[in-house]
């Protein structure tokens, strides 16, 4: 447990790494830098397994960043267990998940981004697929897969990423995504006036300025889903609403009918997990799911 002197006055910055010792990842023309960057706050009890699933990557040029919140239980002692194979992390107070993101891409040197948050974990060839498609289909500035949702230590089901029909709801996996850091400088980072669904107004913002999406059909990443409807849900709706009309033509999409439609759609989701009404919970993945999810 991490001393009240260890933790510091939490409005100070604490950094350390490879880099606070003058040590750079390097990489190459044909063996690319990539970033991956972690946003954590208090997540002791789940961020080793992504630290770990990132560090056994079978990619060897890669730069480790992981951004704490200033958490106050006994994260950041967990990552200075691991001092010697991060790139860079800090720990300091934020201004919310945009922040923190932005903390992380903005400290990144690679020439492509990864995001995964404390409590998701990739795959262990996902950076390796990730860069030979990158260096395959060099018009690409967007790379997506698919993602595992577990329960527990059950594979529950699997999503995959459907770009062409983010105009209509968020139908990318963001764990799964991969990000030419060109795109971020010329485009621009997360808004930061978006607190639950910063990543669909970014990749949508991307999308409407004709960046182009790969999404290629591997099992890139994995969270836990604990079977009930993310907590925030309705800020989220209300967001990803929010982004369709600031980014969108005119269109049904942008209308409050089709907001107030994607409201009962999630509602019924709820209702349907809530109660393990699986033989309705298949139906509605078939019928009404935009993304379509495979059970195992």
């Amino acid at each position: 447990m991490e001393t009240g002197h260890s933790l510091q006055n939490q409005q100070e910055k604490v950094t350390g790494g490879l880099r606070s010792r003058g040590i750079e990842v390097q990489g190459g023309p044909w063996h690319p830098l990539v970033s991956i960057i972690t946003i954590v706050f208090n997540g002791e009890s789940f961020i080793r397994q992504t630290i770990d699933s990132v560090l056994r990557q079978s990619y060897d040029s890669i730069e480790y960043i992981i951004i704490d919140g200033g958490s106050n239980d006994t994260t950041v002692s967990i990552i200075r267990e691991y001092d010697a194979k991060i790139a860079y992390w800090q720990s300091e107070p934020d201004k919310g998940i945009s922040d923190a993101f932005n903390k992380g891409i903005r400290a990144a040197r690679g020439e492509i981004i990864g995001l995964v948050n404390a409590g998701d974990w990739y795959e262990v060839d996902t950076v390796k697929r990730v860069v030979e498609n990158f260096l395959a289909e060099p018009d690409v500035g967007v790379i997506c897969g698919g993602i595992q949702f577990w329960k527990g230590l059950k594979r529950e089901y699997l999503c995959h990423s459907v770009p062409a029909l983010l105009e209509r709801e968020m139908t990318v996996t963001h764990p799964s995504c991969f990000v030419r850091a060109g795109i971020y400088h010329h485009y621009g980072l997360f808004a930061t006036d978006y607190k639950f669904a910063m990543d669909y107004e970014l990749l949508l913002r991307f999308k409407r300025q004709r960046v182009k999406f790969l999404a290629i059909e591997l099992v890139l990443a994995n969270m836990q889903h604990d079977g009930v409807s993310e907590a925030h849900w309705k800020r989220a709706l209300q967001e990803t609403h929010k982004a369709r009309t600031e980014l969108l033509e005119k269109s049904f999409f942008t209308t409050k009918s089709y907001y107030y439609f994607l409201m009962v759609k999630r509602q019924i989701r709820i209702l349907l997990e809530k109660f393990e009404w699986n033989h309705l919970i298949r139906l509605y993945r078939s019928k009404l799911a935009l993304v379509k999810k495979t059970k195992f």
